[in-house]
């Protein structure tokens, strides 16, 4: 059994743990709106990625038959043989997202939020103050908070886009089998199982869900800034309080703070991508910083939420690099899903090669005169 096929079967428990978590408690998991606009975002995701990454061959390579070269090269058997070996995790995210959401704004119909004050004085043992009153002088500022709380919407693309990138444009077998495992796992213990168990609403609906205002003078300062520069999370903040009013279980409801899977998700895809490229490590890693500053500083959550995510998906990450790996008979299967051209077909760096081998004026210069040209500057 592939690794791929591991994945999924453990995907399939989780899900049917859901949905008897759900039916138990009187609540129809199997919403089609949900399941066909979270195909759309995916199918979204993915023309995105096909089409970026066939105007990249078409002009490195700059085939003379162009469909030919896409179809036999591009989507060609490297291609096809990727995409039949994710096809069940590509499923699986399309069926988890609407599962969890469910699951997540049934949250009170298995416990009380009953947790926010715990985490509340825990936040100010650890830090002395509220977090936020740490962060406020460098980041109370309407021009800086809007701008983190664009970034802070941007994680969505992680669910989505990185998503894809695992699934159908990682050449690392190994890692896309330990992200999808990794994955799931987190989403089910952080935001299922935890999120459960430590039941809590976080501080910008501390005061209309819980009644507690300590956070009043945060949420002033958001309102404020909001008439300055838009602030994203204001309208999204109301939106959720009136679906958890009326008992919406739709995609992307439910209200939950501890532990954060904002924070959790965008730490998996630091731990994930840095194997891909130090670059894009060096990158995601910024990102990672931004959420969970921004998780405290837009209100959606106590400092504690993030801390504990961090250290749960560091755990999930260590495990499953040890039970998920590609089984012996599929371990040594190179996978190499670059685009390689048929013979005949050339890059343009190998055509203006080839050019300067026939055209003195355009040779490089020789080891000689390079050596010496570098030692002058």
């Amino acid at each position: 059994m592939t690794g791929e096929m591991r994945v999924s079967l453990f995907f399939l428990l989780i899900l049917a743990f859901i949905w008897t978590a759900l039916a138990f408690v009187g609540v129809w998991p199997f919403r089609f709106s949900s399941y066909l606009s979270n195909l759309i975002f995916y199918l979204s995701a993915w023309s995105f990625f096909a089409a970026a990454q066939t105007l990249r061959s078409l002009y490195r390579y700059r085939p003379d038959r162009p469909l030919r070269f896409l179809r036999d090269v591009e989507f060609g058997p490297a291609y096809r043989q990727r995409f039949r070996k994710s096809l069940p995790l590509l499923v699986a995210v399309v069926l988890f997202m609407p599962g969890f959401s469910a699951m997540k704004s049934a949250i009170p119909l298995f416990n009380d939020y009953s947790w926010d004050q715990s985490f509340v004085d825990l936040d100010i043992t650890l830090h002395g103050t509220d977090p936020w009153r740490i962060l406020q002088p460098v980041l109370g500022h309407p021009l800086v908070t809007s701008m983190i709380s664009v970034a802070y919407h941007l994680w969505v693309l992680l669910i989505y886009a990185g998503t894809i990138y695992f699934a159908l444009y990682s050449s690392d077998r190994r890692l896309r089998v330990r992200y999808f495992a990794a994955y799931f796992a987190a989403w089910t213990i952080n935001g299922v199982l935890l999120a459960t168990l430590l039941a809590s609403v976080g501080p910008c609906f501390l005061e209309p869900l819980i009644g507690n205002a300590h956070y009043a003078d945060q949420m002033a300062y958001l309102a404020k800034a909001n008439e300055i520069y838009p602030v994203m999370v204001i309208d999204v903040q109301q939106q959720l309080i009136a679906w958890h009013a009326s008992g919406s279980h739709g995609l992307g409801r439910g209200i939950s703070a501890m532990p954060s899977m904002h924070v959790a998700l965008a730490f998996l895809f630091f731990l994930a991508i840095r194997q891909v490229s130090r670059a894009l490590g060096i990158l995601f890693f910024l990102f990672f910083v931004t959420i969970l500053i921004g998780s405290v500083h837009l209100a959606y959550h106590y400092a504690v939420d993030g801390y504990l995510s961090i250290l749960t998906t560091a755990i999930i990450w260590a495990v499953c690099g040890k039970l998920f790996q590609p089984t012996r008979q599929h371990h040594g299967i190179a996978e190499n899903f670059q685009p390689v051209p048929p013979q005949g077909i050339k890059s343009a760096d190998a055509r203006r090669e080839a050019r300067a081998r026939h055209h003195p004026r355009m040779r490089r210069p020789s080891s000689t005169t390079h050596h010496i040209c570098k030692r002058l500057l």
